[in-house]
C-alpha cells in the first residue's frame, strides 16, 4: 500500500512541476498553438488605498495601554540589546504593526512613521541602531496628527 501511495505522490509532483513550467496558459483553447499576435492593452494598477490622517493616528494612539505608541515605548529599550527569542518577537511584532499603520497612511506621515520604525528594522537585520531619531519622529507624528484633528485620549 505504501509502494502505490509513494507512487501517487510521485506522479502528483511530476504532473503539478510540469504544468507550473509550461509556457503556456492551460485554461486556453489555444493551448498548444502558440500566437503571433502581442498584447498592447495594458493592465489596469489599482489606486493605493490611503486612508485620512486622522485615522493613521487613531491606528497609532487609540488604545491607552494597548496602543501602539505604548508598544513602542515599551519595546524600543529592546532594540539596544542582544536579540533573544523573546525580544526578536517584540520586536518584529512593534515593527510589523508600525508597517500596518504605514501602509495606508498619508505620504505626509511615511516621514515620521519610517523613523519610528528605523531601530526596530536596524535590530532585527543586525545594523547599527540608532534611537536618536525616534523621539523627534514620535513628536512630529504627534504634531501632524494634533493638525489633523485627531483628538487625544485625556
Amino acid at each position: 500500500m505504501r509502494k502505490y501511495l509513494a507512487a501517487t505522490a510521485a506522479l502528483s509532483c511530476a504532473l503539478l512541476l510540469a504544468s507550473c513550467a509550461s509556457t503556456t496558459d492551460p485554461s486556453s483553447d489555444d493551448a498548444t498553438a502558440p500566437t503571433d499576435e502581442t498584447t498592447t492593452a495594458q493592465s489596469e494598477v489599482p489606486e493605493p488605498t490611503v486612508i485620512e490622517i486622522a485615522q493613521s493616528c487613531a491606528g497609532f494612539y487609540d488604545g491607552a495601554e494597548n496602543s501602539l505608541a505604548t508598544r513602542v515605548d515599551a519595546t524600543l529599550p529592546l532594540t539596544a540589546e542582544a536579540l533573544t527569542d523573546e525580544s526578536a518577537v517584540e520586536i518584529t511584532t512593534t515593527r510589523d504593526k508600525i508597517a500596518s499603520v504605514q501602509r495606508f497612511a498619508d505620504v505626509e506621515l511615511q516621514e515620521n512613521l519610517n523613523g519610528i520604525k528605523a531601530p526596530f528594522e536596524a535590530s532585527l537585520t543586525g545594523a547599527t541602531v540608532e534611537t536618536d531619531g525616534v523621539q523627534p519622529a514620535l513628536d512630529g507624528l504627534r504634531e501632524q496628527c494634533t493638525e489633523a484633528g485627531y483628538a487625544f485620549a485625556s
